[in-house]
């Protein structure tokens, strides 16, 4: 018997992230079985995932898997996973934005939809939340367009429109737009001795929003200047908000962990650039779990924002100084600045419903090929 077994593999960029795209019929259908294929693929756990495709960053550790539609109202199935690094973690958390904003390209040019010019609209059918995506992908010459206008900071070159229409993922983790039924939380810290006050938020991800100031920071810092106590804080304000979303407590990604601070000019994690107050509406920093932070600013989380940007009395709406929409937000991220358009409003039952939210980002086929996997690795034991 062959000590290898081989996969098809496409590597494709989205947003500010890559991933490993696969077919779902190349796929281990087991659970188990599935967790042992996509972290030997990877090469988890290990910090540089040498063994394997990871590219030892959250941004590049993700995963893609593309089925036939299991739904008549969606053209195909996405399931978005998280790989963990330096530990053996395989999660379906979140929808991933970014990545997700890749899914169009890579069915029309796989042929599992056709391809009209010149746009296509995709419906994608995320299984990890059971939401609808659409995304008009620009196409010429029977293929998507690679070259474009698009600017997306964090990402060098310009390209190709891909537009995202995300309105139909309110409540997508959580079921619910706040999911206490409150704009604003309070909760006990008991790093800090005190109680902090949070938003929690559900549209496209849930999120837990955190004023930086609380922490003693601005919400300007880049990856490696928070220390960390910062991160232990806002790991247990996560904790905190799973338990109140009714969210599994194993779980380590959501709700996303965001500082948010009042617009101020700061630097971009190039350095080759000072972002100014007056092109956005604040600052915001992602952290994780471990001790990273997000080095430009995840499409699910962003979507979030902007939502409760416009929702009266949550923190970012605080920290922008007014709640007034629709409007598109700017956020001020580590490598620059994205935009979503939202439109949120207020029922004749006084509840808040996201009307419209859209985003615009670029992808790119990078690589297709043949992986090998370990075939002890896959083997119970």
């Amino acid at each position: 018997m062959k000590e290898q077994i081989s996969v098809p593999v496409t590597l494709m960029r989205g947003g500010t992230s890559k991933a490993v795209f696969l077919a779902q019929r190349d796929v281990p259908s087991d659970p188990q079985a599935r967790q042992r294929f996509l972290l030997a693929l990877f090469g988890s756990p290990d910090v540089r995932q040498i063994d394997g495709l990871g590219g030892a960053d959250i941004l590049t550790s993700k995963c893609a898997i593309i089925g036939p539609p299991s739904r008549p109202d969606a053209d195909i199935d996405y399931t978005f996973v998280q790989i963990g690094i330096d530990q053996p973690s395989v999660s379906f958390e979140i929808v991933c934005g970014n990545i997700s904003s890749a899914t169009g390209v890579y069915a029309l040019q796989e042929r599992l939809i056709p391809v009209q010019e010149p746009a296509t609209t995709v419906r994608v059918h995320n299984t990890n939340t059971g939401r609808i995506l659409r995304m008009v992908v620009q196409c010429a010459h029977g293929e998507p367009r690679v070259e474009g206008d698009t600017e997306v900071d964090g990402v060098p070159a310009k390209g190709a429109e891909v537009a995202l229409d995300y309105s139909g993922t309110s409540g997508a983790t959580t079921g619910r737009l706040l999911p206490t039924g409150q704009a604003r939380d309070s909760v006990y810290v008991s790093k800090l001795g005190r109680e902090i006050p949070v938003s929690i938020v559900d549209v496209g991800t849930a999120c837990v929003f955190i004023r930086a100031a609380d922490l003693g920071v601005t919400g300007t810092e880049l990856p490696g200047q928070l220390s960390s106590d910062i991160y232990e804080i806002a790991e247990e304000v996560r904790r905190w908000a799973a338990d109140r979303c009714n969210l599994p407590a194993s779980g380590t990604l959501t709700p996303y962990q965001i500082l948010i601070g009042e617009a101020q000019d700061y630097r971009t994690i190039g350095g080759d650039r000072i972002v100014k107050s007056s092109e956005i509406d604040f600052v915001a920093r992602m952290v994780l779990n471990g001790g990273a932070m997000h080095k430009a600013f995840p499409g699910g989380g962003s979507v979030c924002l902007s939502v409760a940007a416009q929702i009266a009395g949550t923190i970012p709406a605080e920290a922008r100084g007014s709640h007034a929409g629709p409007t598109r937000i700017r956020i001020g991220h580590p490598s620059g600045v994205i935009g979503i358009f939202a439109n949120v409003a207020r029922t004749a039952d006084d509840e808040w419903t996201v009307r419209e939210v859209h985003f615009t980002r670029t992808a790119r086929r990078l690589f297709d090929g043949t992986a090998y996997v370990r075939r002890a690795l896959l083997e119970v034991g």
